[in-house]
């Protein structure tokens, strides 16, 4: 995609170019795929981007973010990518560079701005939670939390638990208070995961959440026969995102606020 942008918006110096215009129809769902506990959203999204029809359709960047560039069949990229599919009901921003914890307020608010000004319906975050004993886990459990009451409604129609007590950090979590406090539809779907090691099996059961939710059909069996290599393909950002995370004290995740009876 070498064309010029045809939209350009800053949100809190973060900047989304948009090189079609795109008019989300309803009900209409952002998704996050942004590096986490065992990467679960940026492998998933990651996934989703590549075996399905969706194409690129902007990019997220900023000086608050590394100079850092990718490139794609020889064209040039922000990691930080924008995707729509064919019915215009999903799309989906995915990060393949980990986000500054400088950065991660103004990323995270920007996102919620930059949904709200496309009218977008649902905006859904995947993530990992990590979990002590995740090796011993055969089929990973799901959990939700919702900033809206219909969120939250939504969710209880899909048999997944809730996520009722502890903590969540990062820009997930920063993105769950402020759709709140603007009464935007924010549902975070938290799959158990190892902390600082890629899951793809937990990006799978991510991924099939997802389809219960957005109704869109997702074949998760590349991703779960190509565990293993996407494992060492994903080490490098794993262990950039792990630094990341140690600074954005993740660890809180473990522990159980003061106010758990």
């Amino acid at each position: 995609m070498y064309s010029k942008p045809v939209k350009i918006e800053s949100f809190n110096d973060i900047y989304y170019y948009e090189y079609e215009e795109v008019l989300p129809k309803h009900p209409s769902y952002l998704v996050l795929g942004l590096p986490d506990a065992g990467l679960v959203g940026a492998l998933a999204i990651r996934y989703l981007t590549l075996n399905t029809s969706m194409k690129i359709y902007g990019e997220v960047d900023s000086t608050r973010f590394p100079p850092v560039t990718v490139v794609h069949k020889s064209i040039p990229y922000s990691p930080f990518q924008l995707y729509r599919d064919d019915s215009g009901c999903l799309l989906a921003l995915v990060s393949e560079s980990p986000i500054p914890t400088h950065a991660v307020y103004p990323l995270a608010k920007s996102i919620v701005e930059y949904a709200l000004s496309r009218g977008i319906d649902y905006l859904l975050s995947l993530s990992g939670i990590a979990v002590p004993n995740r090796i011993d886990i055969k089929k990973p459990k799901t959990y939700w939390i919702a900033s809206t009451s219909d969120a939250a409604k939504e969710m209880e129609k899909y048999g997944y638990k809730s996520f009722d007590e502890g903590f969540i950090v990062g820009p997930y979590a920063i993105i769950l208070k402020e759709a709140k406090r603007r009464g935007l539809n924010n549902i975070v779907v938290l799959v158990e995961s190892f902390f600082d090691f890629p899951d793809p099996e937990a990006a799978a059961e991510a991924l099939m959440a997802l389809s219960k939710i957005t109704g869109i059909e997702v074949d998760v069996s590349k991703l779960l026969e190509e565990a293993e290599l996407i494992k060492l393909q994903a080490r490098e950002l794993m262990k950039q995102t792990k630094k990341a995370l140690r600074e954005m004290k993740k660890g809180y995740e473990m522990q159980m606020p003061l106010m758990y009876t």
